[in-house]
């Protein structure tokens, strides 16, 4: 009887170690964490920059090394509301940054650990910058194949920031959705995002959670070496709204920079399937031309075209990752074509240069404009 109760007792003791091996076991995989979005930057200002990144789970200990070499040197970590805090949204800014710089960084949440990434802060007046411009990624169709790859192909470029001109997902109400945008938008590691509202956003909680844009976050304005760059609303909600015209207009007048660009998400001209956005081509465009605007680019159709009206250089280039639409040609256009795209930019003081080119390499459109 002593024998059995024994074996008993014992086989009890090896069952529950085991199944504590297996309790710790499944807590620590619970424990791991892991960087679900970024890390990327935004806010870039000239001595400023703000680091972010989403974790699986909430962490404690978030933090950012960084330097002017790969082996960084500098660490700048969360600052929390309360003495204890954890949450899986990181938001980090580093200040005392030198202008037209570019660094070095990585993030660390508890014991998960970023790779080594760039950023760039903001270039000063007399500087080159280099930088892209397109939009309609909205991937969801095709498990965003060819948003990887235009989104690769911009990586490639090493571009200082990137302008993004709406519809970067297909639905904004599905987190899952900007999960995989910034999955397959490998460049946003080491190039700021400048995005704008496009109609398949929705207005909706995750583009302002994740994005951190100057003013009011709809329609804002920046400068970066020799450029003024003005983002603007063009849905519905905000397009005629006098706060936004009257907004606009001081920000033309008062622009001192040699060249300015405008970007948001509906075409003022288009030969694709949803056309030109006609009043308010008499509305903003009279503005454009009047300040001697010189280029407004767009998205909303899935292709690229160039249209050139009194001087102004209207581009649309939706050519992202969305499904492709057909492009015909109008008494403004310069050239059209229903092809995956980006746009490069670079400028200094008296020369901008645009081309737009194809994920391969090839280039289908440029031009110049001198001051």
């Amino acid at each position: 009887m002593k024998v059995k109760t024994f074996t008993i007792i014992l086989f009890a003791l090896l069952l529950l170690n085991t199944t504590s091996i297996d309790v710790y076991s499944i807590v620590g995989q619970k424990e791991a964490s892991s960087i679900v979005v970024g890390p990327f930057t935004q806010n870039t200002r000239l001595n400023s920059i703000l680091v972010i990144w989403e974790t699986d789970i909430p962490t404690s200990n978030n933090e950012v090394h960084w330097g002017l070499t790969s082996d960084l040197g500098n660490v700048s970590s969360e600052k929390y509301e309360f003495f204890f805090q954890k949450q899986n949204l990181h938001n980090v800014r580093l200040d005392g940054l030198i202008p037209s710089t570019k660094y070095y960084y990585k993030v660390i949440s508890d014991s998960i650990e970023s790779k080594i990434y760039s950023f760039h802060t903001t270039f000063e007046r007399n500087n080159t910058v280099r930088f892209i411009a397109y939009g309609d990624t909205r991937g969801v169709w095709d498990n965003w194949h060819h948003a990887s790859i235009v989104a690769k192909a911009i990586e490639e470029e090493q571009p200082h920031f990137v302008l993004n001109t709406g519809d970067l997902v297909n639905n904004g109400t599905i987190k899952e959705e900007w999960y995989n945008f910034f999955e397959a938008s490998s460049f946003i590691h080491n190039s700021t995002l400048y995005p704008v509202l496009g109609n398949h956003e929705y207005y909706a909680t995750p583009y302002f959670k994740y994005f951190s844009l100057p003013n009011n976050e709809r329609w804002y304005s920046f400068d970066s070496g020799p450029i003024h760059f003005i983002g603007l609303d063009s849905n519905y909600r905000n397009v005629l709204r006098p706060a936004q015209l009257l907004w606009l207009i001081k920000e033309l007048k008062t622009n001192d920079k040699p060249f300015t660009i405008v970007f948001f998400h509906h075409p003022l001209y288009s030969s694709g399937n949803h056309g030109s956005y006609i009043p308010l081509r008499f509305l903003w465009g009279t503005f454009f031309q009047l300040n001697k605007v010189d280029i407004v680019f767009n998205a909303h159709d899935h292709s690229y075209e160039r249209g050139k009206v009194l001087n102004v250089n209207y581009i649309v280039t939706g050519g992202g990752g969305g499904p492709l639409y057909d492009v015909g040609s109008s008494w403004w256009t310069v050239y059209s074509e229903k092809t995956y795209h980006y746009c490069l930019i670079t400028a200094n003081q008296s020369k901008l240069t645009c081309q737009s080119i194809k994920p391969d390499g090839s280039i289908i459109d440029s031009f110049m404009i001198t001051k």
